[in-house]
């Protein structure tokens, strides 16, 4: 008879627990599981656009303020910072939507969501920021939006009523997702004059008015020679040519605007809804990842 040692009697046991762990696969999320993880990717990713915005913003009425007195001219008064202002909604109102999502994933896998006072402490600080965004200057959501999106995320702040399941959880607060996910796009902007994107399309503007009217003064001052004048326009060209802000901006709305559609499909275990809300989130990770 063979004698095992100790040690090849422990490596004989990982053995054997390794290949019994491989026989039982682990069970696959439901569409609602899988939908609350997007919705934690999806906030953490709006989080980092919030930031590359803010920085992008601060970085470009610096630098045109800059550019503005070594043209010779006096900078304006630089305007208030929207970025930041802007994030400070969307923060509770995608950490509203993520508790949500939860109470999805709870409920289809036969359980209720522990929340406490989670979603009042984050309508307090929605409620807010809003008023802090109505201080800055710029086309920001209607009052009749801003009551609509209010009233959708008190709705969605709220637990689950005792003995409800997912899919008449999710059908039950479909119309006040829409109405949440209606203020959240208005935040951000439906195009390049409204919101967050119009206030960083003035200041982007700025920016290369500013880059202009450097290039101007090069071109004009005769103690500056041509080698020199060539690198400060191909300086000047590459940072132009960058992406401007609302590439990332728009591509955040878009994720927002498949939100609706992913909840709905998590309540009603359709995989296929809930991929479709994935590859939005996909795609602004992508976007993100971009060297800019």
């Amino acid at each position: 008879m063979a004698i095992i040692s100790r040690r090849s009697g422990l490596a004989l046991g990982l053995s054997l627990a390794t290949v019994s762990c491989a026989a039982v696969p682990p069970t696959p999320p439901t569409p609602a599981g899988r939908y609350a993880a997007l919705v934690t990717a999806a906030d953490q990713t709006a989080g980092q656009v919030v930031d590359h915005l803010a920085a992008r913003e601060r970085l470009e009425v610096q630098e045109a303020s800059s550019m503005r007195f070594a043209a010779g001219g006096m900078p304006p008064t630089p305007p208030p910072p929207a970025a930041p202002v802007a994030g400070a909604v969307l923060d509770p109102a995608m950490k509203l939507i993520q508790l949500e999502a939860q109470r999805l994933a709870a409920l289809s896998g036969g359980q209720a969501l522990a929340e406490g006072q989670v979603g009042t402490a984050l309508m307090g600080r929605l409620r807010d920021a809003l008023a802090t965004l109505g201080r800055v200057p710029g086309r920001w959501p209607s009052e009749a939006v801003r009551r609509r999106g209010l009233a959708g995320f008190a709705t969605l702040a709220e637990p689950a009523p005792p003995g409800i399941n997912a899919a008449g959880l999710a059908l039950a607060r479909q119309g006040a997702m829409g109405d949440a996910v209606l203020l959240m796009r208005a935040v951000v902007g439906d195009d390049r004059r409204s919101g967050l994107r119009g206030a960083l399309a003035q200041r982007h503007e700025a920016w290369r008015s500013a880059q202009t009217a450097m290039l101007n003064r090069v071109r004009n001052d005769p103690n500056i020679g041509p080698d020199e004048r060539m690198r400060i326009w191909g300086a000047t060209q590459a940072r132009l040519a960058a992406d401007p802000p609302d590439v990332t901006a728009a591509e955040l709305s878009r994720m927002f605007d498949a939100l609706p559609a992913g909840h709905a499909s998590a309540g009603a275990g359709d995989a296929a809804g809930v991929e479709a809300f994935g590859a939005a989130v996909a795609r602004l990770q992508a976007v993100m990842a971009q060297p800019r």
